[in-house]
């Protein structure tokens, strides 16, 4: 495992080497790194969305089972296995980009640390050697918190480039979400809450990070947007899912319909009490 981990970032050294050969700066170079690796990771992105957009539509019929089969378990486990088999629903399409990518952020992390993986005799190298890593007033491999202790002044490119990163996430979800009806059940609500903060536990993580992987993050999220763009415009925008709605009992309707039907004699009584 630690072998097959030296070697991926072995590949992103040398990506970001080649990177830097055709455009001869360290951020773009992580910039055109980042492109790449979405690009590559775009067919898992997409079944990550359409899987995402399935479980959505087949909550009501969740809802239903779980309604109609909750005093038997087993059998309500495996009609849902169904219900998310034919629908297309996996969980594991919505969690396999993010698996494949992790890694990736753990690489480039090392990598932007001690920056051993960088081939030897490249033009990055050189430049590492002689210090010419900066971008945007940052120096990619310097954590957030460091430049902010070093001062005011130094600190503001390395918070406005965490700002953009965590604005991006919500850009990102707010398109995504956009026109949905507010979750009707407590376990939908509590995870549509947590995805809406999740943007600034990262924000809150990333401030340990070095200026290089934020800007690794933030390009992901600009790129994954317009990726969700894309994707909309082939599948269309999700239709929102609408809210359970209890259907009223055999007996209530035919109690309520007993009451509004009118009781014979009643107009024939009232034609009397007029004459008088």
């Amino acid at each position: 495992m630690g072998q097959l981990f030296e070697g991926l970032k072995d590949v992103l050294g040398a990506g970001l080497a080649f990177f830097y050969d055709l455009v001869p700066s360290f951020g773009i170079a992580i910039i055109l790194l980042t492109v790449a690796v979405n690009l590559v990771v775009f067919p898992l992105t997409l079944k990550q969305t359409r899987s995402t957009r399935a479980f959505q539509a087949i909550q009501p019929e969740v809802r239903r089972v779980q309604k109609e089969l909750k005093e038997r378990p087993e059998e309500m486990q495996k009609e849902l296995m169904r219900i998310q088999r034919e629908a297309g629903a996996t969980p594991g399409g919505c969690l396999l980009p993010l698996l494949v990518q992790f890694p990736i952020w753990i690489g480039l992390f090392q990598l932007l640390q001690n920056r051993a993986n960088i081939p030897e005799g490249s033009a990055l190298a050189a430049a590492i050697a002689r210090g010419d890593t900066h971008f945007l007033g940052m120096e990619l491999g310097t954590r957030v918190s460091d430049a902010v202790s070093s001062g005011v002044g130094q600190a503001i490119p390395y918070v406005v480039m965490l700002a953009i990163m965590v604005a991006t996430q919500y850009v990102q979800q707010w398109h995504a979400t956009a026109g949905q009806i507010k979750p009707d059940n407590p376990q939908a609500a509590a995870t549509q809450a947590v995805t809406r903060i999740m943007p600034l536990f990262i924000g809150f993580v990333s401030y340990n990070f070095p200026a290089g992987l934020v800007l690794y993050w933030t390009t992901s999220n600009i790129f994954r947007f317009l990726q969700q763009i894309v994707i909309f415009r082939i599948d269309g925008r999700p239709q929102p899912v609408q809210p359970t709605e209890s259907k009223p009992r055999p007996e209530e309707t035919q109690s309520n319909n007993k009451t509004s039907r009118p009781q014979p004699g009643s107009a024939e009584r009232r034609r009397r009490r007029k004459r008088k």
